[in-house]
């Protein structure tokens, strides 16, 4: 795909925190000839932040005015945001001048398919970091006839698309979506299912983990059959392609997770999981390849769970970009193609 660019500054950068909110990914890349991966960084976000973040989503705020806590964590956003920016042009030693834009995911509170609600104040950015911002994707895309999510489909097309090829690119954070690509062309982008968020909940509630390293306390369990039921059972009638908002799988948890095992719950949602993932790709009628990327490449348990129910090639993004950073990229991509509302620094 070509890209005709406005400027010569040819370099841009990418902001992206998911709905996992335990990190701010960002790196610089250039799309002037050939897709060019120049630097990356990560800085953590603290479990105040993510307590806090998950606190207000399921108080089910949609503006920062509604709660003194919501406005807290964004002005942190905002620092770390910028903390990050300065520290990807530092390790790069470019030019703040040669970067033409930086795209800033915001970290979404609230979604619809008819409106979207991230925090994260692109304008102080831009002041901050001396950068015009592009940002509020989600918004954008709703306004020009789409459902706001998933946004990263074009950057799968623009990296991974080849001719007389099928494949299926499933980003697996908080919340896991898939884009089915066919001879160079997006036939299909949704959200598929929960990703890591059950998960994750879990980890936190019983483990006071942030997350289920490699999987291995999953492994340990047996799966809960009636639980796996009921799963199934609540999710059965979503149809694609879609957009999932984070606060429609936690109303899944109820009374019967606490009564059964903590293993045994986790291998149960994992099993869930991958099938809402497969699920997708049986429906893909099966493509050639399937690419993954996002933080559920690190649960070895679920990936092995996923491969062992496919029939086409797994792999990861490595040959091309890191995993950690393929939405971060995406989202520069998308400040590329201005895709969403800019925000001068000026």
């Amino acid at each position: 795909m070509s890209i005709i660019f406005q400027s010569m500054n040819n370099y841009f950068i990418g902001i992206m925190t998911g709905t996992s909110a335990d990190a701010l990914d960002g790196c610089i890349v250039s799309f002037d000839e050939g897709f060019k991966f120049v630097e990356s960084a990560s800085i953590s976000l603290d479990d105040d932040y993510k307590k806090n973040y998950e606190a207000c989503i399921k108080a089910g705020y949609k503006t920062s005015s509604e709660s003194n806590v919501l406005a807290e964590i964004e002005q942190t956003l905002n620092r770390q945001t910028v903390k990050l920016i300065k520290t990807l042009i530092y390790k790069s030693n470019i030019d703040v001048s040669k970067i033409s834009l930086i795209g800033f995911s915001g970290q979404t509170v609230f979604h619809t398919n008819e409106r979207s609600y991230q925090i994260g104040d692109p304008l102080f950015i831009a002041k901050e970091t001396k950068i015009n911002v592009c940002s509020d994707f989600r918004n954008f895309d709703i306004k020009h006839g789409g459902i706001g999510a998933p946004l990263i489909p074009a950057f799968h097309n623009y990296l991974f698309s080849e001719d007389n090829k099928s494949k299926i690119i499933f980003n697996i954070g908080g919340i896991a979506n898939g884009t089915f690509l066919n001879d160079g062309e997006i036939v299909l982008a949704s959200d598929v299912g929960p990703g890591n968020c059950l998960i994750d909940f879990v980890m936190a509630e019983r483990f006071n983990k942030p997350f289920d390293d490699k999987g291995d306390e999953a492994s340990r369990g047996e799966i809960n059959q009636e639980l796996l039921n009921e799963l199934r059972s609540s999710c059965n009638d979503m149809q694609y392609p879609r957009a999932d908002d984070k606060q429609s799988y936690y109303e899944l948890i109820n009374d019967s997770f606490y009564e059964i095992q903590s293993n045994s719950v986790l291998k149960t949602l994992t099993e869930f999981t991958a099938e809402k993932i497969v699920e997708f790709y049986e429906f893909c009628k099966e493509p050639d390849e399937v690419i993954i990327h996002g933080g559920g490449t690190k649960n070895l348990f679920l990936m092995n769970l996923i491969k062992s129910k496919i029939s086409g090639t797994l792999k990861t993004t490595e040959d091309k970009i890191p995993s950690k950073f393929v939405e971060a990229a995406g989202f520069a991509y998308l400040a590329c193609l201005n895709k969403g509302e800019v925000f001068l620094a000026k």
